[in-house]
């Protein structure tokens, strides 16, 4: 089950997108933040979107943290080179 780059739907209202998985939590972007919420609280998937259930948005935020600390790399001017960007043409 493919959970990553769709739509995020609590109370019948988008609020994120979904962008990786962390232990037991579907990682969100909120806005600005990302947030962990935790995979028992994923009631149906779809094509494009993931319904959840309310869940403690302390803890959320906290596994959001937790995530950007882990996995969350600054990106040097000669990797973003390799990738094609910041090159004139």
């Amino acid at each position: 089950m493919d959970l990553i780059c769709k739509f995020v739907f609590k109370n019948g209202k988008s609020f994120g997108e979904s962008i990786d998985i962390y232990k037991n939590y579907l990682i969100v972007k909120v806005g600005a933040d990302f947030i962990g919420i935790p995979k028992d609280c994923i009631q149906k998937v779809e094509l494009d979107k993931i319904v959840v259930s309310d869940f403690d948005e302390n803890v959320a935020l906290e596994v959001g943290k937790k995530w950007i600390e882990e996995k969350s790399k600054p990106v040097s001017i000669q990797e973003l080179k390799s990738y094609g960007f910041g090159e004139e043409y």
